[in-house]
């Protein structure tokens, strides 16, 4: 139980151990405290980081939550530690010379922001079986457009209830897990559930915009199946060895010597390899042609790592979708 009159306390239950060992890294000086207005609940701040201009950060505490209440432009915030409610080394840092000014400002303030973390701790409760809607219900705000969800796409391609079975089972996995660890797009849980449902809604609107020959079921079947393998690894990582995603080392060297006498490809990528690997296991079920299969391969565009990179249209606009939800949603 983290002390609410402790002000160390606070901060290291907003942040992670590495982010706050590079706090001394940021000079008091590159913080320039611009707004404080106690009254209305808002703070306003510059602080400067490794690019000509500073970072902007605002907080205003009358917000519902803390997603809505901070917003900070600082790449590592908005990638690996808003969607964690995680404060990087620049909050941090606003908060350590916030201290120095008003040492009860700074702590009220941290109190109010761990207090609204803590209520949504308690409410979050993620539904399993809810295919079609987003577990963080923020990123539909960043949309313009109605995002659709997996029942909807389910009947666009004209599945058999043992295929949609098949499918919901493996999604179900994915709302577990984040979209990548480390810190990258999508950290939390969930996010993996999240960004296969965002690839397959821009893959969905791209394959009807993009000047591409693309038949539109292979684009949203695609775009489902393109981090498959990300369920197996992550699976593994979290040592559930029970989840039915999860491939051996066997089943990847098969995929791997397929690839290589069907394709002529050099290189290897277990995260593809995982992935083709759940759809082979499901061929009986699974519509899956080497359109997609090359198209899964080579869905990193050009950080594939399987050489000569050849891609086809349908890589090309699945490529695309993947790099829209991470780079720009960071999902």
């Amino acid at each position: 139980m983290v002390d609410q009159n402790n002000f160390e306390e606070i901060i290291v239950n907003l942040t992670t151990k590495s982010t706050l060992n590079r706090v001394d890294s940021i000079s008091d000086g590159s913080v320039r405290i611009i707004r404080i207005d106690k009254e209305n609940g808002l703070f306003e701040a510059e602080i400067q980081g490794n690019t000509l201009i500073p970072y902007k950060l605002s907080i205003n505490i009358l917000q519902n939550n803390i997603y809505e209440s901070i917003y900070h432009d600082c790449p590592d915030y908005l990638a690996r530690k808003k969607l964690n409610n995680k404060f990087c080394k620049h909050i941090l840092k606003f908060f350590y010379v916030l201290r120095k000014q008003d040492n009860n400002l700074a702590l009220n303030l941290l109190q109010e922001l761990n207090s609204k973390i803590e209520i949504e701790k308690k409410e979050k409760n993620i539904d399993l079986l809810d295919l079609n809607h987003f577990v963080n219900t923020q990123l539909k705000n960043q949309l313009d457009f109605k995002y659709k969800g997996f029942d909807y796409f389910f009947e666009i391609c004209g599945l058999e209830d043992t295929a949609k079975d098949c499918i919901k089972g493996i999604l179900v996995e994915a709302k577990k897990l984040p979209a990548a660890i480390r810190g990258f797009h999508g950290a939390y849980e969930g996010g993996l559930f999240d960004h296969i449902l965002l690839v397959t809604n821009y893959a969905y609107n791209l394959s009807k915009s993009m000047d591409l020959n693309v038949d539109v079921k292979k684009a949203v079947l695609t775009a489902i199946y393109h981090d498959f393998g990300k369920i197996s690894y992550y699976s593994f990582k979290k040592e559930n060895f029970t989840s039915k995603v999860v491939v051996d080392r066997k089943e990847l060297d098969i995929v791997h010597e397929d690839i290589v006498r069907k394709f002529r490809y050099e290189g290897r990528h277990y995260h593809v390899e995982e992935a083709i690997a759940v759809l082979k296991r499901n061929s009986h079920i699974l519509f899956f042609d080497d359109e997609m299969y090359q198209a899964i391969i080579f869905h990193h565009g050009q950080w594939s790592k399987y050489f000569p990179i050849d891609m086809n249209e349908l890589a090309i606009l699945i490529h695309k979708a993947d790099m829209i939800a991470s780079q720009t949603h960071f999902i």
